[in-house]
Formats: structure tokens, sequence, C-alpha cells
């Protein structure tokens, strides 16, 4: 039991502190080559480890019986990872992190609703809309409030409310989506984590080239710090959180999960601090009707 809760824990603050340390640190490049490297360098680790525990086979198997299906995947992997590492540049951590947290079970109930596996009236509804509620006003509390932690312009806070949001949505779609190749072809999670990267990869790395072969041909301190950013930002969480799912069960871990945006908020009040009581509030009030919504899926 101590393992496992040190597991969650662990997975929630690499987590936040990935995404603030983004925000803060890693501005003077492109939102697409931190992706880039970030999942390229998790990309290697995941195929590996893969690779070191199937001897003589083909750790890619899933992209050649599913290709359609990894498709899919691809394409929302792409959305979910690189808008939530863009966001990260126009607007706080913990905003970021509690949009993402909480358009997440909307976008798996849209799947649901749309599948027709959920009644539309259910608690479950009722928690999504909840959370939906939550995140508004706090996306209208930062747009009113001009002194913040970090200063975004008016139009920067729209994007990165709206890349969060859409980042967290396909986030949702992805959960639900590959939950069900789960079930057809009883793969394992390091199997999804070996064929989930490569649009992700391409795509960026495509757009990022410029800045890709200039971060080589200089000092070797930023890639290093790219590095550690890859192992802090996915793949301790990618681990932590899986082990935890194994001890715990997925619904205590969903329960736990949605402390990620207070503990950013308490990393971003000892490095730059809010000038309002509203922002940290209304993270407070978000996170608890994550809490609320998750227990009360439980209950269908």
């Amino acid at each position: 039991m101590f393992y496992s809760a040190s597991a969650i824990f662990l997975y929630c603050l690499t987590t936040a502190l990935g995404a603030v340390w983004i925000s803060f640190a890693f501005t003077g490049l492109s939102g697409f080559t931190v992706t880039f490297f970030t999942l390229t360098i998790a990309f290697v680790i995941f195929s590996v480890i893969q690779k070191l525990k199937n001897k003589g086979k083909n750790i890619y198997w899933l992209s050649l019986l599913y290709p359609y299906r990894i498709f899919e995947l691809n394409i929302l992997t792409l959305f979910s990872w690189l808008f939530a590492f863009l966001a990260l540049y126009n607007i706080e951590a913990s905003i970021e992190c509690a949009l993402f947290q909480g358009a997440l079970p909307l976008g798996v109930l849209l799947c649901e609703l749309f599948s027709k596996k959920t009644k539309l009236l259910s608690l479950r509804v009722l928690g999504v809309s909840l959370i939906t509620i939550s995140l508004i006003i706090l996306v209208v509390f930062r747009v009113r409030i001009n002194q913040a932690a970090i200063d975004f312009t008016q139009q920067q806070i729209y994007l990165g409310a709206f890349l969060a949001f859409a980042g967290g949505i396909s986030a949702g779609f992805y959960a639900y989506r590959s939950s069900g190749l789960y079930a057809k072809s009883r793969c394992s999670t390091m199997d999804i984590l070996c064929n989930r990267f490569f649009l992700l990869i391409l795509i960026t790395g495509i757009i990022a080239s410029q800045e890709i072969i200039s971060i080589f041909s200089g000092e070797i301190e930023l890639p290093f710090k790219l590095l550690i950013l890859s192992l802090i930002s996915v793949v301790i969480p990618v681990f932590a959180l899986q082990y935890s799912i194994e001890k715990i069960g997925p619904a205590r871990v969903s329960i736990i999960t949605p402390t990620i945006p207070i503990i950013a908020l308490a990393i971003e009040h000892f490095t730059a601090g809010w000038n309002s009581i509203l922002i940290p509030a209304s993270i407070g009030v978000t996170s608890l009707c994550l809490i609320l919504a998750n227990v009360w899926m439980k209950r269908k």
C-alpha cells in the first residue's frame, strides 16, 4: 500500500512540476521543439524497455494488425500532448492543469453519450456539468485579473484556455478509444506506448526542424535539460500512473489525480505567487468538483 500511494503521489507531483517547469524555464524554445524532444526521448525509452522485455517480438505489431485504430490514436495523441504543451506558453501551469484535467472526463462522457453507454440524466452527467461550470468560472476570473503569476495578454489567455481544454477533450477521446483497443487486442500499456507517438514526433519534428538542428549544434546543457524534462513530465508519470492503477485500481487513482492543479498552484506560489485569491480559490473548487465527479461516476 505504501508503494502504491507513493507512486500516485509521484505521478501527481511530477506532472505538476513538469508543467510549471515548462512555463517558466523553456519559454526560449518553441512548444513544438519541447514537445518533439520530450516525447521522442520518452518514445525511445518505452521502445527500448519493451524490446528488452519481449526479445524476438516485433514491438510495433499493433500498427501492423490494427493500422486504422493506431492511426486514430496517433491523431488523438497529437492533439492532446501538443495542445497541452502549447497551452503552457499562453496560460499558467495550474490553470492549464485544471482545464486539461477537467476537460478529460468531459471527452470520455461525450463518447459514452454518443455510443449510448451513459444516460443523459445521471450522476455522471451531473458531475461533469459541475466540472464544466467551474472551468468556465476559472477562465472568467483569469481574464478579469490583470496581475497574475505570469503576465499574459488577454489573447494568450483565451488561446491557452482553448488549447488546454481541447487537449483534455482529445485525451478523453483517446482514453475511450484506447480502451476499446485494449479489449480487442489484449495488448499491454507498453504496446500502446510504443505505437502512439509516430504522428506527433513526425509533425513536431517537421515544424521545429530548424530549431532542433540549432540545439544540437549548441551547448550540451539544453539537450540535457530536455532529457530531464522528458523523464519528469512523461516517463516517470506514465510508469507511476500505471503502477498505481495496477495496485489500487483506477477508481482510487481517479479520485487522487485532481490534486495535480493544486500541486502546480503550490509550486507557482513559491516561484511567482498570485496577487488575487480568486484564481487559487477557483482552482481549488475545480479540483474539488473533479474529485466529487469521479466519486459519482463510479456510481453511474
